[in-house]
């Protein structure tokens, strides 16, 4: 079910200008203000993580918890209020930047579907945000390349993407740069798509990591998978000294459980799984035929590029 929404709000307001740490989309009022964190001519900096699709905050909150500056971006306004309001310390002191914009091919102003029972289905994509039928509303958002962002913030040394939709254009934008993320994940649809695409730009290991657990497609199956089948739920959605709340991603990079597989490895692996989903074989990687097969793909980069290659 739609509901009209007041389109035009976050038109009129793409960032925060009167709060630290906001960030202008780069057109319409606003746009000669550009991000605090420092872009060294591209280089990627070791202590600079990209939340793009902060949703609620609870992943930027993790990696302002280990000791990152992090790049918040998200479309959805009324998320970004809130994140101003539960980060005030971080967004004054620097640490966090939050950029209330929407990733798209190009600049501009676009229709956006606000999920009103599940934020986490926001989306460009009216089908995303309709899911099950639940009530939605659009908006008008301001948006921007991802290459722009890269531009204004800088190269970041893990980059999380999960904007329902136009995931594949932020690695699409990783291809011009001199320099790139240590590690990315992202939101998996086609894993064909997104492998070959993370391989040509030079990240040779992968994982696919379960949203429901943080466990990892691989075979024969971690100790964490067996544990698990065997009813030990003691180390589930932990790590160190933090609990991951519902809908959160999860640790990355040498955080992860599991080993790090190459391509062929990851696609024979995720069609194993898949095989297995198909023909609702018991697993702690979904709950019967109604559930999907939520994962997150994680890719470690090679050894850095040469410019230009």
């Amino acid at each position: 079910m739609m509901k009209e929404g007041r389109l035009g709000n976050s038109a009129r307001h793409p960032m925060f200008p009167g709060a630290a740490g906001a960030v202008a989309a780069g057109s319409g009022r606003g746009s000669k203000q550009q991000c605090r964190f420092s872009r060294q001519r591209g280089i990627m900096q070791a202590d600079l993580v990209y939340d793009v699709g902060m949703n609620n905050g609870d992943d930027t909150a993790y990696y302002l918890h280990r000791g990152f500056r992090v790049v918040a971006i998200e479309a959805d306004p009324d998320l970004c209020k809130g994140a101003v309001s539960r980060f005030g310390k971080e967004l004054e002191s620097g640490r966090l930047q939050i950029v209330n914009i929407g990733i798209a091919a190009k600049p501009g102003v676009s229709d956006f579907w606000i999920c009103e029972a599940r934020s986490v289905w926001n989306s460009f994509d009216r089908t995303i945000s309709s899911r099950n039928g639940l009530p939605h509303h659009r908006i008008q958002v301001p948006c921007q390349t991802f290459g722009w962002v890269l531009e204004q913030c800088g190269v970041p040394f893990y980059l999380k993407i999960d904007i329902e939709g136009n995931d594949f254009l932020c690695i699409e934008a990783l291809q011009d740069r001199v320099d790139l993320p240590a590690y990315v994940s992202v939101e998996l649809g086609d894993l064909d798509q997104f492998v070959t695409k993370l391989s040509a730009l030079g990240y040779t290991e992968f994982k696919c990591i379960s949203q429901f657990q943080f466990l990892p497609l691989q075979l024969p199956p971690t100790p964490e998978q067996l544990a698990l089948e065997a009813g030990d739920t003691s180390t589930l959605r932990r790590t160190r000294d933090w609990v991951f709340p519902e809908g959160a991603s999860g640790p990355f990079g040498e955080d992860t459980l599991g080993r790090w597989l190459d391509q062929d490895e990851v696609r024979r692996t995720h069609a194993h799984y898949s095989k297995l989903r198909d023909e609702q074989t018991s697993t702690p990687f979904w709950f019967g035929a109604s559930f999907s097969f939520w994962l997150d793909l994680h890719a470690r980069r090679g050894m850095p590029r040469a410019a230009g290659v």
